[in-house]
């Protein structure tokens, strides 16, 4: 087990740096999606904002880490979220339903495709 010093100098030195911003990008999306919703009740639906950036922030960091199970996850993430925003009717509840940056996660997952061979 690799302790926290090594893991971040892993994760910013491992993949390309590109990598590097993006996980930075979805930590700031992450925050930014809690500071939002601050206010509301715990049981409101606009927890579930945070809840899918927190989802594809963790993935994206075990993706600079180059591992294989994060960078499906992503993947999967990404396709859900895809699934949800094509079913799911009502704009009120596809907006709470779905992550805010939805456009942008399909280009990073093309960053997944491109470097995947070098993925452990």
């Amino acid at each position: 087990m690799r302790n926290l010093q090594t893991f971040i100098k892993d994760i910013s030195r491992k993949p390309p740096l590109l990598f590097a911003l993006v996980a930075l990008f979805h930590l700031f999306a992450f925050i930014y999606s809690l500071w939002n919703v601050h206010r509301e009740p715990l049981s409101s639906l606009a927890w579930l904002q945070p809840l899918w950036m927190g989802a594809y922030t963790l993935c994206w960091i075990y993706t600079c880490d180059l591992r294989k199970w994060a960078a499906l996850s992503y993947l999967g993430l990404t396709v859900i979220n895809i699934i949800i925003m094509v079913t799911v009717k009502s704009p009120d509840v596809r907006d709470l339903c779905t992550n805010s940056i939805f456009p942008i996660d399909v280009l990073f997952c093309f960053f997944i495709f491109v470097f995947y061979k070098r993925f452990d």
